[in-house]
């Protein structure tokens, strides 16, 4: 059965990719072992890292030793923080900095304004085994050979085959693959009158089916049927949304769920998207979001109407 595609696109295409760390496909980046570039040849590896400057939270100065880089993957933790422990399968959000070794930034979000979410398992190898077991609040220096990076696959006319890669990574939040709303969650009372039935507490995978002879919705609705004790979602432009989702069509023809697809998504606000209207709600709720169909264009093809149950997992500002 095909897996409907009008919120987990919406969703999907509006969430920040890690785009300088990710092969784009949603599988992690190839690897080259064995393979230098001409200028790790001229120089022998080292067993000095850089040197950082700047806390958690501010644009990090990254200075060479004017060595050669290590020629495994190397992890320091710069500044402790005493959140979560992130595992080797969460999503995470965070702040970040990358630079080629001895070479050019080429990627900052930073200089963006917002932090980045992303799957570890959409990520090269060198950020999945060296962010794992680290904690959010950790600021981190990351080390990766071209082995665990690119290999000999140039990215974006900057960093070139066999490069050493150098991160400065600031944790702000990491979420298990299946996490949902808050178990304790809050239902409304009195309950709102909705054109779908949804299944399952707070805490427990849910599913939505449309009440039948239920009229499509002609605008984005957001009802918040349970609510969370967590901080709201801020409404600034570039802030994250993180989210689990089940979704139906309104015919209820075919349904699916994030839990059993893509794990938790991160969703940038202020693109216009239905998820702009979770702005306010507190982190921990749940909501039921309808979405009117779309007839064909010349450019686009008709989307169907459709209904969605929404855990609210996490939040952060642009300025996380």
């Amino acid at each position: 059965m095909r897996r409907p595609v009008a919120l987990t696109s919406l969703a999907l295409a509006a969430a920040l990719t890690l785009g300088a760390c990710s092969s784009g496909d949603g599988e992690e980046s190839p690897t080259a072992e064995g393979t230098t570039s001409a200028s790790a040849e001229a120089t022998p590896p080292g067993d000095e890292l850089p040197t950082v400057a700047g806390a958690f939270g501010e644009t990090p100065e990254i200075t060479f030793p004017g060595s050669g880089a290590p020629a495994e993957l190397e992890v320091e933790v710069l500044e402790p923080g005493d959140g979560a422990e992130v595992g080797a399968d969460d999503y995470v959000v965070a702040n970040y900095a990358g630079q080629v070794w001895d070479g050019e930034v080429f990627d900052s979000s930073f200089e963006r304004g917002a932090p980045t979410g992303f799957s570890l398992n959409q990520v090269i190898p060198g950020w999945k085994e060296g962010l794992t077991g680290t904690h959010v609040g950790d600021r981190v220096l990351l080390s990766i050979p071209a082995e665990l990076g690119y290999g000999d696959n140039p990215q974006g006319g900057v960093i070139e085959a066999g490069d050493t890669l150098v991160f400065v990574v600031d944790v702000v939040g990491a979420y298990a693959p299946d996490a949902t709303g808050q178990a304790d969650a809050t239902a409304v009372e009195p309950a709102p009158e909705l054109p779908v039935t949804v299944e399952g507490a707070p805490g427990e995978v849910p599913s939505v089916t449309v009440d039948e002879g239920a009229p499509e919705p002609t605008e984005p609705v957001v009802t918040v049927i349970a609510n969370g004790t967590g901080d709201a979602v801020p409404a600034e432009p570039g802030s994250t949304v993180v989210v689990q989702f089940a979704e139906t069509l309104w015919d209820n023809s075919q349904s699916a769920n994030t839990w059993e697809t893509s794990g938790v998504t991160g969703v940038t606000l202020g693109q216009g998207s239905v998820f702009d209207k979770l702005a306010g709600v507190p982190v921990g709720s749940r909501a039921v979001i309808q979405i009117p169909g779309t007839p064909a264009s010349d450019t686009a093809e008709a989307s169907p109407s459709l209904a969605a149950v929404v855990d609210v997992v996490g939040a952060h500002g642009p300025t996380s």
